[in-house]
């Protein structure tokens, strides 16, 4: 009796359990909340460090809306926000694993040059010296003539160069 009593107990707190699960939210709840929060991202001001639990909500919601939506305009919107916050919160492989995922799936992105290139200064700010080069040569192969091509090719063998050198170069051409 008292065992019986055990398993129905066990599996009423099972069926409990799985009813509990979160629900799956909609297109329209979803892109409101990624709207609210990035509302309160861009009232901060510049310097003000990410909070860490709102940056993983909105990493969590527009990695949600892409995965559900990826055909619908906002994906690669959503995807590039994350891109910035993920930045933002020092989430560099992170940053990288969307302005990629936006790359490779979004080739008509009205803002794919700006993956191209905030990709590749995201990773010379890192450290990621190989990394920039290879993101800053995707972009001049992309984007020959672009605007901002011949900053870039002026800034790839400055990779090269010791903290030392570089401080010593720019305040060299600061000069001129």
């Amino acid at each position: 009796m008292k065992s019986t009593f055990l398993t129905i107990a066990a599996a009423s707190l099972f069926a409990i359990a799985c009813n509990h699960t979160p629900k799956e939210l909609t297109y329209d709840q979803l892109r409101d909340s990624i709207e609210t929060i990035d509302s309160r991202f861009l009232s901060a001001a510049p310097t003000d460090p990410v909070d860490t639990a709102m940056g993983n909500k909105m990493l969590s919601y527009c990695t949600q809306f892409a995965d559900r939506f990826p055909d619908d305009t906002l994906a690669a919107s959503y995807l590039h926000r994350a891109a910035h916050i993920a930045l933002g919160m020092d989430l560099i492989d992170d940053m990288v694993a969307y302005y990629d995922r936006i790359i490779d799936n979004y080739p008509d992105y009205e803002r794919l040059d700006e993956c191209y290139y905030e990709k590749g200064i995201a990773l010379d700010n890192a450290g990621r010296k190989d990394q920039a080069r290879k993101a800053y040569q995707d972009f001049l192969d992309e984007y020959p003539d672009h605007f901002l091509a011949d900053d870039i090719r002026k800034a790839i063998p400055l990779l090269d160069m010791s903290d030392e050198l570089l401080l010593q170069f720019l305040n060299e051409n600061s000069k001129k």
